[in-house]
């Protein structure tokens, strides 16, 4: 930088002393101005010269100027990698000591260049001294599985005003290191996975104002403030606390967090939800409940979340269901899992408010019989039907009827004996999948819409999507239904020609109600011969 000075000025007085001599015959002064302004000139002409050739603009004359995108050398900074990127350089550090990355660092502040990715893995760091990344300009900075305990409070003040992402995962980091982050003006995302910490203490991430994703999955926390979040900024939209030791919902705690979209709280010890838990959570898209110990959803407890589109509730001990347990959620609610529980019926009351759900997810419950009206009134958007791994002994024919987008239907792994074709009529139109393998299905004349189901190639969701279809047939021997011969099914022998398969095989849907026109067809020909 002080050579590309010197050149450019250097021109400037040789150009300023031609001027001169060929103005001999004016007045002194303007000789001198006229030099002067020539050599101005020649120096911003020099200037435009050096940065289209990749003259270095650190140093005086390259205040304000973009700093180079050009690596180290590997010998300087060894053992850290250096790579170029387009949008800076991508610094990595592996397997190595506190000895080492302060040298590389101090290598890095001697070569000013702006470095987008700042990556420590498995690394021996355990303290994060003040200033020691004064003079870096870094975008995104990762210090992972690097046994960091300790967060000095001016540790991260010279990335104030240009980190964007801070990943703190698998360390030793016992509570929330607030005076350092709260330097971070610019923070989109921090990650603090796989700590420590046990208590989320008043304004624990105060300062982060521009905040809009924070993780602290698979910690220990046991307690949280209830002014935790408070001057955290208000573009907070994902929050993760997922695998901790919560054993409660804080009620006053999430209310600051006008725009959260996704709250996690899954894998903890909650065995209840609140009335006014999620109070001023208006924006809320996603919340997961999963994996916790909650026995009963009692009523409007999720009224609050007026724009809630996926609600996770399974494996938990739901036993109760209250018929206004997802009041306030009738027009936007999608996706509702509440699959791995204690339910020994299908909640259809408190469903059927329900106008927008496309998929229902009950597997692994107690539900043994499908009643008729199990869907009525909320089956015209659902696509998706889980009650596979429950003990469901019948279905009614009219259980299907209002399910008229139906898609994919999971009965895998339950006590059916039959499946008639009167009860899968009203959604054989619309169904890409059906599963009902895994059921002691005997071998009947009332199974044999599915033989034709399962020979017919265009199915191939079902192919894929489910085991070998079985059936037993009278002599109680499993056989799969695909591959059993018509005559197995034991269907009348007589069957009009349009109820024939296209190899010409007595292949009979024995639905009683074709059953009957088909017989009443049969009358009428034979009448109108006669």
């Amino acid at each position: 930088m002080a050579g590309a000075a010197r050149r450019v000025s250097g021109t400037g007085l040789v150009a300023g002393a031609r001027g001169r001599a060929a103005n001999h015959s004016g007045s002194s002064s303007n000789r001198r101005r006229c030099g002067v302004g020539v050599g101005l000139t020649v120096l911003w002409v020099g200037l435009m010269v050096g940065l289209a050739q990749g003259y270095p603009q650190n140093g005086v004359m390259g205040v304000g100027l973009p700093k180079v995108i050009k690596c180290p050398s590997s010998m300087e900074i060894s053992p850290c990698t250096c790579r170029e990127m387009k949008k800076g350089l991508d610094i990595v550090c592996d397997n190595t000591d506190h000895k080492h990355v302060r040298n590389a660092l101090d290598i890095l502040k001697n070569k000013p260049a702006e470095i987008y990715w700042m990556k420590f893995r498995n690394c021996n760091l355990p303290r994060i001294t003040d200033y020691v990344f004064l003079g870096l300009d870094v975008r995104h900075l990762n210090i992972i599985r690097s046994n960091v305990s300790a967060i000095e409070r001016a540790s991260l003040s010279a990335l104030g005003g240009t980190l964007l992402t801070l990943d703190l995962a698998n360390n030793k980091i016992r509570e929330v290191p607030t005076r350092a982050l709260g330097m971070l003006k610019k923070l989109t995302f921090l990650n603090l996975n796989y700590n420590p910490i046990s208590v989320l203490n008043e304004g624990a991430f105060d300062g982060l104002v521009m905040l809009e994703r924070l993780s602290l999955y698979d910690n220990h926390i046991t307690h949280i403030n209830d002014n935790a979040f408070k001057g955290i900024g208000r573009k907070l939209m994902r929050l993760n606390l997922g695998k901790n030791k919560l054993k409660y919902i804080p009620t006053d705690t999430f209310h600051p967090l006008t725009n959260l979209e996704v709250l996690d709280l899954h894998e903890n010890r909650i065995s209840q939800i609140p009335d006014g838990a999620f109070e001023g959570l208006r924006k809320l898209d996603m919340l997961k409940l999963e994996h916790n110990e909650i026995k009963t959803i009692q009523a409007n407890v999720f009224s609050d979340l007026t724009v809630l589109n996926s609600l996770n509730i399974e494996h938990n001990l739901i036993a109760n269901i209250s018929d206004r347990a997802f009041a306030g959620l009738e027009s936007n609610l999608e996706w509702l899992e509440l699959g791995h529980n204690a339910l020994d019926h299908i909640p259809s009351h408190a469903l059927r408010p329900l106008h927008n759900l496309r998929q229902l997810d009950l597997e692994s419950n107690n539900i043994s019989y499908v009643q008729e009206d199990a869907f009525k009134g909320y089956g015209d958007t659902v696509k998706y039907i889980l009650l596979d791994k429950n003990n469901i002994k019948r279905i009614p024919p009219l259980a299907f009827m209002d399910l008229h987008s139906l898609e994919w239907l999971k009965l895998s792994y339950n006590d059916l004996t039959s499946l008639t074709e009167d009860t899968v009529q009203p959604i054989l139109d619309t169904l890409t999948m059906i599963d009902v393998s895994h059921n002691p299905l005997q071998c009947s004349c009332d199974l044999l819409w599915l033989w034709r189901w399962l020979s017919n190639p265009n199915n191939r969701e079902t192919m894929i999507s489910s085991n070998d279809h079985i059936c037993i047939t009278k002599d109680r021997k499993s056989h799969p239904i695909e591959h059993l011969p018509v005559q197995q099914f034991d269907c009348p022998r007589h069957v009009p020609n349009e109820m024939r398969s296209p190899d010409g095989a007595a292949v009979m849907v024995c639905s009683p109600i074709l059953v009957a026109a088909g017989i009443a067809s049969v009358v009428l020909t034979d009448n109108a011969w006669h």
